[in-house]
Order: C-alpha cells, then sequence, then structure tokens
C-alpha cells in the first residue's frame, strides 16, 4: 500500500502542470467568449452623501468584464474539476483493491464534471447559477469530508493525510464560489438583452449633479419643516 500512495503522489507532482494549463486554456476561452454580456452591465453605484436627504446613489462606469470575484471563483472552478477528475482516475488505477476508493472515485469524477460546469456558468452569467453553485459547493465539500472521514477510519495514516489535504482545497474552493455569488449575486439575474446599454456620464459630472439633488432636496426638506402649517 505504501508503494501505491508513492506512485500516486509521483504521478500528481509530474502531471500537476497539465490540470493547470487546461484551466487556463479553458478560462481563456469561456471568458472571452462571453464577456459582453457582462460588458452591458452597470458598475454598482456610488453612494454619495449621508442622511435622510442627503443620500444619492451615482453609476460612474459599466464592466468592462465579469468581476474579478467571479473570475477568480471560475478559474477555481476549473482548475479543482481538472484536477479532481485526473486524480480520481489515477486512484482508482492505483487502488482498484478498496471498494470504498472505488465508489468515491466514481462519484468525484461526477462531483468534478459539474465543478467546471458551475465555472463557465459562472462566466456566462446563467441567471441559474445562484441556486445551482450552492449545491456543487455544498457537494463538493461533503463528497471531499467523506473522503478524509473513510481516509481516517479504513486508510490509516497513509491515506488520511492526503484525503485531509483535498478536503480542506475542496472546501476553499467551494468558498470562493459562494463568496462571489453572495456578493454579485444580483448581477446574474439581470437579462440578456441585446440592446446597447447607454454611456453613463463622467465620474465628475455625475457628482456635481448629485450633490446639486441633494441642495435641492435639503432646501425642499427644510422648507417643509418651517413653513406654517408643515
Amino acid at each position: 500500500m505504501a508503494a501505491a500512495v508513492s506512485a500516486l503522489v509521483i504521478i500528481a507532482a509530474l502531471t500537476a502542470f497539465l490540470p493547470v494549463t487546461l484551466s487556463v486554456f479553458a478560462y481563456a476561452f469561456v471568458e472571452s467568449r462571453h464577456r459582453p454580456t457582462w460588458a452591458r452591465l452597470a458598475r454598482p453605484p456610488i453612494h454619495l452623501g449621508a442622511g435622510p436627504y442627503r443620500g444619492a446613489d451615482v453609476v460612474t462606469s459599466r464592466l468592462q468584464r465579469a468581476p474579478l470575484l467571479v473570475r477568480a471563483a471560475a478559474v477555481g472552478c476549473f482548475y479543482w474539476a481538472w484536477f479532481s477528475m485526473l486524480g480520481w482516475v489515477t486512484v482508482g488505477v492505483v487502488a482498484p483493491e478498496r471498494l470504498w476508493l472505488e465508489v468515491l472515485a466514481g462519484v468525484g469524477i461526477v462531483v468534478a464534471v459539474f465543478v467546471g460546469r458551475a465555472g463557465v456558468r459562472l462566466l456566462r452569467r446563467d441567471a441559474r447559477i445562484v441556486g445551482f453553485g450552492r449545491r456543487v459547493a455544498v457537494v463538493s465539500v461533503a463528497h471531499a469530508w467523506a473522503l478524509v472521514l473513510l481516509g481516517v477510519f479504513f486508510g490509516g495514516y497513509e491515506w488520511s493525510g492526503p484525503a485531509t489535504v483535498f478536503g480542506v482545497v475542496a472546501l476553499g474552493q467551494a468558498t470562493l464560489v459562494v463568496l462571489a455569488l453572495r456578493e454579485h449575486g444580483p448581477l446574474f439575474a439581470l437579462p440578456h438583452d441585446g440592446a446597447a446599454a447607454p454611456r453613463p456620464l463622467p465620474t465628475w459630472l455625475s457628482r456635481m449633479l448629485a450633490r446639486q439633488a441633494q441642495r435641492r432636496a435639503n432646501f425642499l426638506a427644510s422648507a417643509s419643516h418651517t413653513s406654517p402649517g408643515a
């Protein structure tokens, strides 16, 4: 068994560059193809002023591509999908005598496919990615930590160490997806229309108009409080 684990580590080390290469190419292709779906969206508005009559939201510019957190989550999905798939295929070849590993390897390949699919849907700005991404994150973490528990109880020290590392990385990747969906979830629900979005006002002009609107609102509020019968 020690020889099998050593062979697994050597194979993983020799092929570590392969998931990175595949992930970079997959990300570059999907991101460039679906970048126009993000370019129509406005950036989150800047809130100016404070108080009940002094607040104003100003849109200063529009997105050029998916937000950084969404792109990072997509890259994580692509890498983790390729790495998991290659890893589980290697496990199935190296340790065919352990039934629990064979079952986990089969489930792991299916989970890896869905993780990669979540990365595609993030960059595509799919309207249903919020629910789908969260479910995939939960299933991925549950599968990884099932591997940790089985590795501790049945695999001993030889398997519990790599299984724990796998579980921690899976948890980190799933957390990144959930954070991206929580931060930018409303953007995925916006319609995909072909109409060109109007160009926003320059930042300096937007701020000036917002301040003028605030001054008018403050004047009207003061007049309503000081006028008789108000």
